[in-house]
């Protein structure tokens, strides 16, 4: 298996076991391809070797900075940070009466 599957795997089971799989993700899919509001991405840039971590915002417009990583380590864990704060962020827009970015169970009210 190579290298990229194999990191890809290991995310894809931990966004299962954390229950985040209705989170609006995507690993190592290519920057344009499958993009979608909202979205956290991880990709690999083979040209520059690092791992790219960034979200979009609406219209899949890339918000925020793109952050570069030398190993899988560190990008994996800058985008768990990632679907966490973005789990809390929509949470607390729903406890305040504000639309959340888009409907998930993690966070719509019962």
């Amino acid at each position: 298996m190579d290298k990229l599957m194999h990191e890809k795997k290991i995310i894809q089971q931990k966004i299962e076991e954390l229950n985040y799989t209705t989170l609006r993700v995507s690993v190592f899919n290519g920057r344009n391809k499958g993009r979608e509001d909202w979205q956290t991405r991880i990709e690999y840039d083979e040209g520059e070797k690092v791992y790219l971590v960034y979200s979009l915002g609406d219209r899949a417009s890339i918000i925020g900075k793109i952050r570069t990583f030398g190993n899988f380590e560190e990008a994996e864990q800058c985008l768990f940070e990632i679907l966490d704060l973005t789990v809390k962020y929509n949470r607390l827009q729903v406890m305040t009466n504000e639309e959340p970015e888009y409907p998930s169970p993690l966070w719509d009210k019962s």
